[in-house]
C-alpha cells in the first residue's frame, strides 16, 4: 500500500505485428550488444504471394517507406512513419480532447524511441508511447544464461525497439534494441511487496535529487533484475530497512565502476551513453546513503528515522532539531516503525 506520489508520467508499449513476422531473420548486432538486425526479405516474398488487399498495402508500405535496399527494417524510417501517423491523428482532433465536459490540450514530441503526448489543462500528465516490433520465441538471440529466465516465464514472443543510436556507423540505422519487457514483468510478478516497494523508494529518492536526473528508471529496474537472479526468494522477506541499504550498495558499486550490464546481454554497459562526469555526479550523491540507512536502523532513535525520511524529501534544508519539534505524534510512530 505504499504510495510515493501522484503519478503524472506513464509508459505504454504498443506492439506492431507484421504479417508473417515469424519469418523475419533476426541476427545479433556484433557492434552493439543488446541490439539486433531485422531482415525482412522472406516476409516480403510471402506478402507478394498473398493476394489479400490489406497485406498488399502492407507490402507497399514496407517496400516504399520502411526497408532499405537490402530489405533490412530501418529505425529512422519506422520512426518517421509513426510520427506522421501521430501528427495526423492529433490534427484530426485539433490537438485537444474533451472528457466529461473538460477540454484538455494535447502536445506531441518525440524523444528516443518514444512518442510522447502531453495533456495540459485541469489534469496534467504525459504518456510515452513506445513502439515495439513483435518477434517469436524461435527468433530469440539471447545468451544461454539469460534465455533461462525467458523460458521460465513461458513467453511466446519478445520485441525489438526502434531506439536510435547516438554513435553513427554503417549499420547503426538498421540496429534495433532487443526488449524483454514481458519477461521482466514476469520476473517481478508475484515477488514479495518489499521488492516492489524498494523499487518505488529508490525512484522517489532519484526524483527528489536534482543531480540524479540521469539515473533512469530502467537502470534501477536492472539492478533489481540482477538481484533477483542470484538471491533466494527468502531474501525479499527481509524488512525494507535491510533491503534498501543493500540495493543502494549495489548502485554505489555500479556507479563507482562505471558499469551497469544490460541484464539480457551483459556485454552491453548501460552507462556507456553517459559521460564519466555524469556517472561521477550520481556516485557522489548516493555513496553515503547505505551507511546512513544502516545507522538509522541500528540506533533506533527519532532523529535517525527522521534522517531517513529527509533523504527522500525535498525539504533538506531544515535542521533535524526544528523538524523534530514539529513532527506529530503519528509521524513519530511511523518513524519508529520505519527504523
Amino acid at each position: 500500500m505504499l504510495k510515493v506520489a501522484k503519478p503524472n508520467e506513464f509508459d505504454l508499449v504498443f506492439r506492431l505485428q507484421i504479417p508473417y513476422y515469424e519469418s523475419i531473420v533476426v541476427t545479433r548486432d556484433s557492434n552493439y550488444p543488446g541490439n539486433v538486425f531485422l531482415d525482412m526479405t522472406r516476409v516480403l516474398e510471402l506478402l507478394e504471394d498473398d493476394p489479400r488487399e490489406d497485406h498488399q498495402s502492407i507490402l507497399k508500405l514496407l517496400q516504399l517507406q520502411l526497408v532499405d535496399s537490402q530489405n533490412f527494417l530501418v529505425v529512422d524510417k519506422l520512426r518517421s512513419w509513426l510520427q506522421s501517423l501521430f501528427s495526423q491523428a492529433l490534427n484530426r482532433i485539433a490537438d485537444r480532447v474533451e472528457v466529461d465536459g473538460i477540454v484538455s490540450l494535447l502536445k506531441y514530441r518525440t524523444c528516443g524511441p518514444a512518442h510522447t503526448i502531453f495533456v495540459e489543462g485541469e489534469l496534467e500528465y504525459s504518456v510515452d508511447f513506445v513502439p515495439a516490433i513483435r518477434l517469436g520465441v524461435e527468433q530469440n538471440v539471447l545468451l544461454a544464461d539469460q534465455l533461462i529466465y525467458f523460458k521460465r516465464a513461458n513467453l511466446a514472443y519478445w520485441d525489438a525497439i526502434p531506439k536510435p543510436l547516438k554513435t553513427q556507423t554503417q549499420t547503426s540505422s538498421i540496429s534495433f534494441r532487443s526488449s524483454f519487457y514481458s519477461a521482466e514483468r514476469a520476473m517481478l510478478k508475484g515477488k514479495h511487496e518489499n521488492c516492489r516497494d524498494a523499487i518505488k523508494l529508490m525512484k522517489k529518492f532519484r526524483d527528489v535529487k536534482t543531480n540524479l536526473s540521469n539515473l533512469k528508471s530502467y537502470y534501477i529496474k536492472t539492478l533489481f533484475l540482477w538481484k533477483l537472479s542470484y538471491e533466494p526468494e527468502s531474501y525479499w522477506q527481509k524488512p525494507l530497512t535491510s533491503i534498501l541499504p543493500d540495493m543502494f550498495d549495489d548502485l554505489v558499486e555500479r556507479l563507482e565502476l562505471g558499469i551497469l550490464p544490460f541484464f539480457w546481454d551483459p556485454e552491453l554497459n548501460m552507462f556507456d551513453v553517459l559521460s564519466r562526469d555524469q556517472v561521477l555526479e550520481m556516485y557522489q550523491c548516493v555513496r553515503k546513503i547505505p551507511s546512513a540507512l544502516r545507522e538509522a536502523q541500528v540506533r533506533q532513535e527519532h532523529y535517525c528515522g527522521l534522517y531517513v525520511l529527509r533523504v527522500f524529501s525535498h525539504k533538506k534544508e531544515r535542521s533535524l532539531q526544528c523538524c523534530s519539534k514539529r513532527i506529530s505524534k503519528r509521524k513519530r510512530n511511523d518513524i519508529q516503525r520505519l527504523t
